[in-house]
């Protein structure tokens, strides 16, 4: 265990530091603010994979953030959008860790990083709460399918005060600029504030849509390398089947946490007429990396078992000859994704 635990910490150090590397190398002053929270968002990346699976996993999601040329250019430049993937993350690894530990504590530190969120821009606080309804309305599902009475009634009380103490706080923190908008609402919903997602939120383009959905893989320019694209492909549908399976008669809450973040935060790009819009849609970074992750680790887990299945007598063997071709395939598109970038 103790081994365990700094293979983890010395793994975590490198990424942090491939991180540091990609943002901050060659940097003028200006992109100190932006590559700080860029660094810190891989951080947070980090600790909401692992509270949503494990540490290894996180490792891969991670280090997809700390090299990914999506995030890398805007973690460069100076824009109030690139704090979105950061307040996202660990908003979420708070709320993660109320609701699987009821201490209420993480959900009022989960209602302060909601309620910074909305000093971003528009498109965050017209959609982002949206994310913690539909995780609200699973997990209460969760709770009356699979606890008994007795339980049912104490984790239902919890998870209420949780999201109660959670809503008081970001409304708190928020209140600013909620003040502002109610002074100065005149325009909200005319094309004027709106222009940056097509002037008119009701219009809902397929064409934007489709170019949205695409971009990670099939645009001129992808957001994504084509081997990263097609492990997000393959974690995106293996998700899918098993959220669909419903095998305990409800919808897995971490499936549903992880479908809504992805599709409510490109709602933007959705809704842009410059469709495809990277920036518009970096809310859903984190997420995408979290299922390209999934599919990379389901590749890998079968990519083990087949060389245990030829040779069982060379388990050990299997698990260092895998873990070898992880480390060179993550390498490879460090590479890549650097070349991409500063060459």
């Amino acid at each position: 265990m103790l081994k365990t635990k700094k293979q983890e910490l010395t793994i975590f150090i490198i990424i942090v530091g491939v991180a540091a590397f990609f943002r901050l190398y060659q940097i003028d002053a200006l992109g100190i603010f932006s590559a700080t929270i860029g660094i810190l968002t891989v951080i947070g990346l980090y600790l909401l994979a692992k509270e949503l699976f494990e540490w290894r996993l996180a490792v891969i999601a991670s280090y997809l953030a700390a090299i990914s040329f999506w995030h890398v250019n805007f973690s460069r430049i100076t824009s109030n959008e690139i704090i979105i993937p950061f307040i996202l993350v660990c908003a979420f690894y708070f709320l993660w860790k109320g609701l699987k530990h009821g201490h209420l504590l993480n959900f009022v530190i989960a209602g302060v990083f909601g309620g910074l969120g909305f000093y971003t821009y528009i498109p965050y606080y017209c959609i982002a709460p949206f994310i913690a309804m539909a995780l609200f309305i699973n997990y209460w599902w969760y709770l009356k399918r699979d606890f008994d009475h007795a339980k049912y009634e104490y984790a239902k009380t919890k998870l209420l005060q949780g999201f109660v103490l959670l809503a008081l706080t970001a409304f708190v923190v928020a209140l600013p600029v909620i003040i502002n908008f109610w002074q100065h609402n005149e325009g909200f919903f005319s094309p004027a504030p709106m222009s940056s997602v097509g002037g008119n939120v009701w219009n809902i383009s397929v064409t934007s849509i489709v170019k949205t959905l695409g971009m990670f893989n099939f645009s001129s320019s992808p957001l994504l390398p084509w081997p990263i694209g097609v492990f997000f492909v393959v974690g995106f549908i293996n998700e899918l089947i098993h959220w669909l399976k419903r095998k305990h008669g409800h919808f897995s809450t971490v499936h549903t946490f992880m479908f809504a973040w992805f599709f409510v935060m490109l709602l933007p790009g959705f809704l842009s007429a410059t469709a495809p819009d990277a920036l518009l849609t970096i809310g859903a970074l984190p997420i995408v990396m979290i299922f390209t992750a999934r599919g990379i680790w389901w590749f890998f887990d079968k990519l083990s078992l087949w060389y245990k299945a030829n040779d069982p007598h060379s388990v050990h063997e299997a698990h260092a000859i895998t873990a070898l071709v992880l480390i060179v395939f993550l390498f490879s598109i460090g590479f890549m994704e650097y070349w991409r970038y500063f060459k």
